[in-house]
Formats: structure tokens, sequence, C-alpha cells
């Protein structure tokens, strides 16, 4: 039975399954001597001699391949030694450029040629500078570049005339601008560097705003502390001092450390407010401002008798055909110009400014506030008023100086001082800005440190200090800003005009001006309260840039050409 099956295929046996590193190498099939292939075991494929020269053929054909086995060998190696003996590409360069440096004798930059022949006095000299020496009587631009060094320049300044202190580049004359070009012109800044300012690292203790002076004020920057100075002057300051208009002195400098900045290290600024006396005489017994005294403050005029006396006296000034007071008539302004101020009158001004300082309330630190003795400067009588505090707000010495006046005029009462640091609000208007001034900004701060760092070597560290200036700088005062301040009052009456127009104001906004001291209701400013500016009982918003804003500040002056 078995002969009759028929005759089956040969079945080859089941193959394995392929572990995962069996089925990474590729099966290699062999011949056995039966001719019978059966998968056999995977092995390891060798890279044979035809196999490398037919690859190392088809690189050769391409340019790409060529420029990068030039950088990169087959061992990783990225320029560097290569380990059958061959250089790498940034080795080769290396080695044109030293043969290069061979070429020119010197081992180096292969653009700077060694000069050839002997060495003078004059080049020995300039060795190792970055320009020449101009030597005496020669003629070229090329000078020794000298070191800079931190230093705080002293100045002091009339600002008529002059857009501000701080330097613009939009071409306005400054301050700064004027002092900048002559410290190029006498070498104390190099010509690269005058280009921009930003360079030396121009920084100020206190900007001013246009037409305001400053007795003193610093400004720091990197500058020469020794430059050539001609021999007709005694040094730097007198040298710079022939490039200045006489409204701009440098009284000197002093070299600082480097990390001094003057608007940093400035820890308080002292200022000056002159005032002219007649702005404390009282208002007439017919003005609308008296009126309004009367209904809120009863007892007002028997505080103010003595200078009333003397505001009541006046003539009435003629008036035009349609009722208008003449403008040619300045009689009045003459007699109030040639009135000086009494001992009762100067010592409440002194009580009303002189207010303790170290109240918890007081939102600026003031160091010390004195009210000097009056001077006549002209035919005015002017009162200075010494402020000196750590820093100020917006306007607040102003409006400091207009509450001291009108109370004074009003016979109001000194409490009213601690009422107003309250959460009360009221409008103070601003006195005008022609009396202020910087009169130096101080660095005890700074000069404490100088004190007691420790010195290294022969190290000097000067303080910055404008006391040794004070004579220089009260003279310049007097020559230039006093007399600036007297000239504008006599041409424009600004003072004056801003007392007529409180006098001729007839509202209640004033009501805080009593002898009690107190605030009332009527004084109050809120949003819907404007009385003082003609918007009685309106609702609505406060005015764009709120209560306090330039706008709504200026009411009694809206119309005046000055402004700080």
């Amino acid at each position: 039975m078995a002969e009759d099956a028929p005759a089956q295929a040969p079945v080859s046996a089941p193959a394995a399954v392929p572990t995962p590193a069996a089925a990474a190498a590729p099966a290699v099939t062999v011949k056995s001597e039966a001719n019978d292939t059966t998968p056999a075991a995977p092995v390891k494929r060798e890279r044979d001699d035809a196999a490398a020269s037919e690859e190392a053929a088809m690189n050769a054909g391409s340019s790409e391949a060529g420029a990068k086995r030039g950088r990169f060998d087959r061992k990783g190696n990225h320029g560097g030694p290569r380990k059958d003996g061959a250089k790498g590409h940034w080795q080769q360069k290396k080695e044109e450029r030293k043969a290069k440096g061979r070429e020119h004798g010197r081992r180096g930059k292969p653009w700077e040629k060694k000069p050839k022949g002997p060495v003078d006095e004059e080049e020995a000299a300039n060795a190792g500078s970055a320009r020449p020496v101009k030597a005496e009587g020669e003629e070229g631009d090329g000078e020794r570049r000298l070191p800079k060094k931190r230093a705080a320049v002293l100045v002091g300044y009339c600002g008529t005339g002059y857009s501000g202190m701080q330097i613009q580049t939009h071409g306005s004359r400054t301050i700064e601008g004027d002092l900048f070009a002559a410290l190029i012109k006498a070498g104390a800044v190099s010509e690269e560097n005058g280009a921009d300012h930003r360079k030396v690292d121009v920084q100020r203790a206190a900007r001013t705003d246009a037409g305001v002076h400053a007795a003193g004020n610093c400004i720091s920057l990197k500058m020469i502390l020794d430059p050539p100075v001609p021999a007709e002057f005694p040094d730097l300051t007198a040298y710079v001092n022939s490039f200045l208009p006489d409204q701009i002195r440098m009284w000197g400098f002093v070299r600082t450390m480097k990390s001094f900045q003057a608007r940093t290290a400035c820890d308080s600024r002292v200022y000056e407010y002159l005032l002219p006396s007649y702005c404390l005489l009282p208002p007439a017994s017919d003005d609308p401002f008296a009126k309004t005294l009367d209904e809120v403050s009863p007892g007002w005029r028997d505080v103010v008798k003595t200078s009333a006396e003397f505001v009541n006296a006046a003539v009435p000034p003629a008036e035009t055909d349609d009722g208008s007071v003449d403008p040619k008539a300045r009689g009045e302004f003459e007699r109030r110009r040639g009135w000086r101020v009494d001992e009762d009158t100067l010592r409440r001004f002194r009580e009303l400014v002189a207010q303790p300082y170290k109240d918890r309330s007081v939102k600026r630190f003031m160091i010390s506030l004195e009210v000097r003795d009056p001077a006549v400067y002209g035919d005015i009588e002017w009162i200075s008023v010494r402020i000196h505090g750590q820093s100020f707000m917006l306007h607040q010495i102003r409006k400091m100086m207009s509450l001291a006046m009108l109370a004074c005029r009003t016979g109001t009462n000194v409490a009213l001082f601690n009422e107003t640091f309250g959460p009360k609000r009221i409008h103070i208007p601003k006195a005008p800005p022609l009396g202020l001034l910087l009169e130096q900004p101080q660095f005890r701060t700074y000069n404490e440190r100088a004190r007691t760092m420790p010195k290294s070597g022969d190290e000097v560290r000067e303080y910055v200090d404008f006391g040794k200036y004070e004579d220089q700088m009260h003279a310049f005062k007097v020559s230039w800003i006093y007399e600036r301040l007297r000239e504008v009052e006599l041409e424009t009456n600004t003072f004056h005009k801003w007392i007529r127009q409180i006098d001729c104001t007839a509202t209640k906004a004033f009501a805080f001006l009593n002898t009690a001291g107190t605030i009332p209701d009527d004084a109050l400013v809120t949003l819907t309260s404007k009385k003082y500016f003609g918007e009685e009982g309106k609702e609505g918003k406060a005015p764009e840039g709120g209560e306090d804003s330039d706008a709504e500040d200026a009411g009694l002056d809206m119309n005046s050409d000055v402004e700080g």
C-alpha cells in the first residue's frame, strides 16, 4: 500500500524565527555539496578592497565631496592633526599665515610692516600711542591721544536765551551745548568724541528748563584733565571760560570715582526764590478779593493794618473812555516798587515759611528753609528765600511760595499749613517762575564715601563741593541773574500783574485764607466744583490732565509768556 502512494516533494524544515540581532544582519545563502540551498546564520559583512576602490572612485567625481574631505577626514578630526600625519584645513591656513609673517621679517600681523632704518627719538616717544605727537612747529592734525578720566564740572549760568540745560541733537541752543563746544576747543574733549556727547557719558545733577538760571550746577563726564593750555591762561578752567559767553561760567572741575554720576550721586538740592517785597502787600479795601475775605475771614484787616494803610492810600489810576485802566498810567507800579517791608510783615512771612519740616505728613523732606534779609537791587527791594530739600515735585516750590505770600498778605493763621497736608484739596495758584533759580546741588553722601574709602598709592579723591566758589557765585548772581530779574520785572511787571489778577478775583476758592486757619467746604476742589474757572455747578468729568493740570494751574495767568 505504501508503494501505491504518490511521491511527495521533499519538505524543507521550517526556518527559525530570526532574532533582532540576526534580522539586522543580511542572511547569506551558501551551497551545500548536494546543491541544496539552506539559509545560513547571519554574519558581519566585511568591506573588501574592490568595494573600497569603487567608493573612492565615486566620491572623487564630486567637487563638494573633495572639499569636504579636505576639511573633515573619516576619523572625525575637524581640522586638527590627523593620525596619518597629514594636516587638516585649518592647520594648513595657520602655517600659511606664519609663512607670510616670516616673509615680512617678523611674526604677527602681515599688514603691519616693520619700519626700515633707524628709529629716531620722536618715534620712540610715540611708541604705544595711537597717533603720533605733533612736534613743536609741525603742521598737521595728528596728536597723541590723551587719557580720559571721570570728572565733575561745576558751572553757573543765566538761562535767558537758552532752550534749557540739557544738550539737544536737533540744533536748539542749550547750556550744555555751548559748554561741550568750549571743552572741545580747549582740548578737554577730543574731536572724535565731540561728534557724539554720549561717548563721554554726559550727565547733569539738575536739569533746568528754558530761561531758568542756576548759580551752581554739576555735570559729570569723561574728559581729558591735563590738555595743553596756552601760557597766558593760568589753568584749564580759565582756558575753557575764554570760549564761553559771559552768561555761562565754569567754576572748576574735580576728578571723581569711575562710578560717579551727577544725577544719581546728588542727594539734595538748594533752590532760591526771589520775590519783590511789595508782593506781601494786602489787597486794597475796594478790591473784589478783599470783599471776599471780609465774608470768610472778618478779622483779617486787623492783622495786616500796617501795610494796608500804604495800599489804601493809593490814587486810583486814570481810566480810558471805555472804562478800562490806562496802560500808560504806571504811577501805582512805581509807588509799590518804592515800598520797603516793615518788621511786622517780614516776621509774619518768616513764620509762615519756616514751618517744621520733620512732620510725618510731609511728602518731600525739607532740610532747611530760610528767609534772608531784604536787599535792594536797582529800585526794587527783593526778599530771598533759600529752600534746601532732598527732592521736589513738579511746581512744588512755586506753590509753596504762592501759599506763603497769599497767607502773609491776608493775615491767614499759620495753622493752615498743617491742614494742607491732609486729604482736603485746595487750589493754590503757581507763583511766577521768574524768581526761581537753582543755587547748587549737594553731594554729601558721595563726599563722605570718598573720605572714608581706603586709598591706593598716591590716589587723590577730591570732594564735589561749591564752597570754595561761593564768592564767585555770589558775584555772578548779582551781576547776571539778579540784574536780569530786575530788568524783566521792570519791563513786564510780572509779579505786579500776578498779584493784581488775584485781587480782582471774586470767588470763594480762596476761602481757606482766613484767620482761623481752617479749610471750609467752599474752598475744596472737586470734580463737580470748578467755581474758580467759571464753571460753577457744572456736572461732568475733570478736565484732561486732572485737577492739577497746567491749564487749570495757570488759571490766574493764562496769557503769561513766562513759564518754568
